[in-house]
């Protein structure tokens, strides 16, 4: 089946690259290696992912040895790939650190 990528999983692939490049111990050509592997075994088995949280029409693929996972949902014969996601969730608070600082900039809060 082919993968598509939606524009969702952009803020997640910033992320996936950012991670790695702030871990330089850690090797991002093996986690690359390790997400094309994951996409290689969507594409012969798009139900292999587990179920996201409660929707029936979500998927999660782990991406073996890193902490990030795909999203995604089957429809019209493609993968859609919603977030390549960050499975500790540092990402999301990441988001809301720097969320929490534009707004402190914008408004003049102190802290």
């Amino acid at each position: 089946m082919k993968i598509q990528y939606l524009l969702t999983v952009e803020a997640g692939a910033r992320w996936f690259r950012s991670y790695y490049r702030r871990n330089p111990q850690l090797d991002f050509r093996k986690a690359t290696a390790a997400l094309r592997a994951a996409e290689q075994t969507l594409s012969e088995f798009p139900l292999v992912g587990e179920r996201f949280e409660e929707r029936e029409d979500v998927r999660e693929q782990h991406i073996l040895g890193t902490p990030f996972s795909l999203l995604y949902t089957v429809a019209r014969d493609s993968i859609w790939i919603i977030d390549l996601r960050d499975t500790r969730g540092l990402r999301s608070a990441d988001a809301l650190m720097l969320f929490s600082r534009e707004l402190r900039s914008r408004f003049q809060i102190e802290d």
